[in-house]
């Protein structure tokens, strides 16, 4: 019989189990998996992070351990958007899962947005979240019981959002949005691991474009690699490093190329870079403090060798290249230089050493060098605010840093852009602002300079030119600024006015200093030897005013060098000395408007020595000089000069010799009221001058003084000046004068020219008056006394002149031969009182005087005299005229009757 075998129950066969745990692994995989995962997902995010999430469908192939979520979207605390993607694939390893450790193979994020928040305190909001929620735990245990790697990660066309938070409530943070973002990320964990992950990302912002590449760890968190940025907007360079430059970044687009290294840890941020390449197109710079305003600006600006460390902050620069850049440089009134405002806070904090929080930035430049460039000068100290604009300058600065006290080396070159060329080399700081090296200024335009200028004098420069060589050290930060210069230099073409004045007032073809040496402050200028070629001075009288060199040698605020206001301000005056001073073919130009018309005069053809000039006691200089005045005299003068800037006395001696008198006719004809037809003046002066006060005597000489015709003139003159004049004159028919001169140089009254000729015309006016008093200077009087010349007496009734009165005559006789343009004028005269009783005295008894008796006798009385003086004393007969006879009442009856003289001139 057959055995039958027994089979075992299915339950009972190894791959019943099999089949049941794989089917049971499908139900779990494909079903209960997905269903525990779409509600521990956002329990687990809610626990370990504190944010609240929601995921569409979620799916998990059981096999490949690929797990598969849709729509996932995520929120923080506060309910903002913190996490949001498309698709969320990630595949894990099942062996590192049963050790205790979330490892994904691959995680793939489609279209994710992902926000950091760059938190005040250097943390980022992932990770203040993560520590806030998932890192607490009741041991060590707990704070590391989730750990997990990562072996690919792909992000395909994220967005990531950075926002830097500010530390005020009230300010809105700065957003950067990367776009287009593609990141792949291989090999990392948060667990400690011998080789870290490494990353490639490329995202664009806009038109601006990230890309990096390096390592990435998380546990810590840390990375090095190479990062560039490619157009780079000013918006958001003010964004992320505002607080860390010290300019604003107004405008303009960057690029950037640098090695990294970044860590994040319970310590902050540290972020450092290294071997940077930084390029900038149509770069513009703003003050924080006034943004509107434009610094400096740039076509093009490279920087090579860029490293950056946060910890610090630290930024150091190799090289810097730039072209067609242009500052904006402004000097306040307080003397501070707006480029280097920013750069103070930074340099002061920095120069401490602290280390700590809150420091300045720290910087270095290894070298600039710019090229085609442009630099605005405002200079609003003086009065009037200096401008200047400097173009095609070619700089190079060597090595500089925050510590603003040391020294950087430059070489400098630039064209004024009104003419002429600067250059400089030597070193500078820029806290203090110093300058020290060589300067060269060739064919530079002085009428840009005029602000400076007109803080010494009111003269205007309308052309010069300025050679100037030398070594200078300067000082600006404070006020008043100090250093020294110490060269040589020339000035040509030189030509200035005062404002309200056409003319100029001084002008030359060249002036050579040789050599120069200045100190600022205290202010002191020595020169050697000066030469001056072909100088013209303008010099101006104004009635009821100063001459113009007052306002010419005086500053514009009309207040003087080293007044009692100035030096109470402690501002010292200019310590000056001038060893020699050589004057050629010189002319100065003379201007009186006192007199209508004009009068107008010039020295030319002068040459003059300047020696040992100073305003230092007890220094006195002393000159010479000779010229040709108004192409017929010749003047010369010479003396010495007080200490400059003194009431210390200084003495002149003047020349002059046969000066053309037509010359003066607007002073004759003001003055005096006629013109001058012909002669000529010399003389010698002596001037004596104590301050502004003038002590002089003069001697002048009239040589063939002729007047012609009679001119208006403001002057009322009622004497006979031409008789004067000819009384003046001497055998050799000259008029020699003393004329002292008094008076205050400062006071607008006072004139010279006008001073001399108010005295020439009261002598002349004097010698008409009283003509007879210069008798005894033309002819022997013998014992008579210019009264008794003045006329003569006639016996009562008769012609017969009274005894002794013919000598008397005969003197008046050899005075009228001696000056044939002295006219003698007789009026015969005849007196009632005293000639009828003794003509009808010598009547007889039956005769009467006939009616024209006193008439005929009064005739008959001049006629004679005239006959006498021509006749017997052979006086020129035109120079006797006989007025009409008079008879006067006369007083008394007693005689003798006197007929008196008068001269005039022809």
């Amino acid at each position: 019989m057959t055995e039958t075998v027994r089979r075992k129950p299915a339950y009972r066969r190894w791959w019943f189990w099999l089949l049941v745990l794989a089917l049971a692994w499908l139900v779990t995989g494909f079903g209960l998996v997905p269903l525990y995962l779409a509600s521990a997902i956002p329990e687990r995010v809610q626990q370990y992070l504190g944010w609240t999430a929601d995921t569409g469908d979620v799916s998990f192939n059981p096999f490949t351990f690929t797990l598969t979520a849709e729509d996932v979207k995520a929120k923080d605390g506060e309910g903002a958007p913190v996490f949001e993607a498309g698709a969320v694939t990630l595949n894990l390893g099942f062996l590192q899962l049963i050790r205790g450790s979330l490892n994904a193979q691959q995680l793939t994020l489609d279209n994710p947005f992902l926000r950091v928040d760059l938190l005040g305190d250097g943390r980022t909001n992932l990770v203040k979240d993560w520590r806030e929620h998932g890192a607490t735990g009741s041991n060590e245990g707990d704070r590391s019981s989730v750990q997990w790697m990562l072996g690919e990660g792909v992000v395909n066309g994220g967005r990531l959002q950075l926002r830097r938070l500010p530390a005020g409530d009230d300010n809105e943070p700065h957003t950067l949005t990367l776009e287009a973002l593609g990141l792949t990320v291989t090999d990392v964990a948060t667990t400690d691991q011998d080789k870290a992950g490494s990353y490639s990302l490329q995202a664009v912002m806009g038109e601006q474009v990230l890309e990096s590449e390096g390592t990435l760890s998380l546990s810590p968190v840390w990375s090095n690699g190479r990062l560039s940025l490619d157009n780079v907007s000013a918006d958001t360079l003010r964004a992320w490093l505002g607080d860390h430059l010290p300019w604003s970044v107004k405008s303009g687009r960057l690029t950037f190329e640098t090695a990294y290294q970044f860590a994040h840890d319970n310590q902050g941020i540290a972020l450092a870079t290294r071997d940077g390449q930084l390029s900038a197109t149509r770069l513009e710079l703003a003050d924080h403090e006034q943004p509107d305003q434009v610094l400096a600006s740039a076509d093009t600006l490279a920087m090579q060798g860029v490293a950056f460390n946060l910890d610090g902050p630290e930024l150091v620069i190799s090289a810097v290249t730039g072209e067609s850049l242009h500052l904006d440089a402004v000097v306040s009134r307080d003397g501070t230089l707006n480029l280097t405002r920013s750069l103070r806070g930074s340099g002061e904090t920095s120069s401490e050493g602290d280390s700590g929080d809150g420091r300045g930035l720290r910087w270095s430049v290894g070298r600039l060098d710019i090229n085609k460039s442009t630099i605005a000068w405002l200079d609003e100290r003086p009065e009037s605010a200096v401008r200047l604009a400097l173009q095609n300058v070619e700089l190079s600065l060597g090595a500089m840093t925050e510590q603003l006290e040391e020294a950087i080396t430059y070489q400098a070159r630039g064209e004024l852009e009104q003419g002429g060329t600067v250059s400089a080399n030597g070193q500078f700081t820029l806290a203090p602002l110093t300058f020290e090296g060589g300067l060269n200024l060739d064919q530079l335009m002085l009428a840009p300079f005029n602000g400076y200028l007109r803080e010494v004098s009111e003269l205007e420069v309308l052309e010069g030119r300025l050679n100037l060589s030398g070594n200078i050290d300067i000082d600006v930060q404070d006020d008043p600024l100090t250093g020294t210069f110490s060269g040589r230099g020339s000035i040509s073409q030189f030509d200035g006015r005062l404002p309200d004045e056409d003319d100029s007032i001084l002008a030359w073809r060249e002036l050579r200093l040789d050599p120069i040496e200045y100190n600022f402050s205290p202010a002191r200028l020595e020169l050697g030897t000066v030469t001056l070629s072909e100088p013209e001075l303008g010099v101006v009288q104004y009635p009821h005013q100063p001459l113009n060199l007052v306002r010419f040698l005086g500053p514009a605020s009309g207040e003087p060098a080293g007044s009692a206001d100035s030096e109470a301000e402690g501002a010292p005056p200019l310590i000056f000395r001038l060893r020699q001073l050589d004057l050629a073919n010189g002319e100065v130009r003379y201007t009186d408007h006192t007199p209508r018309p004009s009068f107008t005069s010039r020295l030319h053809d002068l040459e003059a020595s300047v020696s040992g000039l100073s305003n230092i006691t007890p220094q006195q200089g002393r000159f010479s000089l000779r010229g040709t005045l108004d192409d017929s005299g010749d003047f010369r003068a010479d003396g010495t000069i007080a200490t400059l800037g003194t009431d210390g006395r200084s003495e002149i001696n003047a020349t002059l010799e046969e000066l053309s008198m037509p010359a003066l006719n607007s002073y004759f004809g003001f003055y005096l009221g006629y013109r001058v037809d012909s002669g000529k003046l010399s003389g010698e002066g002596r001037y004596e001058l104590q301050g502004t006060q003038l002590d002089a005597t003069n001697h002048l000489v009239l040589e063939r003084l002729e007047l012609g015709e009679a001119v208006q003139s403001d002057a009322e003159i009622t004497a006979p000046v031409r008789l004067g004049l000819a009384l003046l004159r001497d055998e050799d028919n000259r008029v020699s004068l003393e004329i002292p001169v008094s008076g205050d140089l400062a006071d607008p009254e006072f004139s010279l020219g006008p001073v001399m000729m108010r005295t020439l015309r009261a002598s002349l006016v004097k010698a008409a008056m009283s003509p007879f008093n210069l008798l005894g200077s033309i002819a022997d009087l013998g014992d008579y006394s210019p009264e008794e010349l003045g006329g003569v007496a006639f016996l009562a009734g008769e012609t017969t002149l009274v005894m002794g009165e013919y000598t008397k005559m005969e003197s008046v006789a050899k005075a009228l031969e001696a000056r044939e343009e002295i006219v003698l004028t007789i009026r015969g005269v005849a007196l009632e009182s005293v000639d009828r009783p003794a003509l009808e005295a010598r009547l007889g008894d039956d005769e009467s005087l006939p009616d024209n008796a006193l008439e005929s006798l009064a005739s008959q009385r001049g006629t004679s005299l005239k006959s006498l003086l021509v006749e017997e004393y052979g006086v020129a007969d035109g120079q006797i005229f006989l007025r009409e006879p008079e008879v006067r009442p006369g007083e008394g009856g007693e005689g003798p009757v006197t007929i008196e003289f008068e001269l005039e001139s022809r």
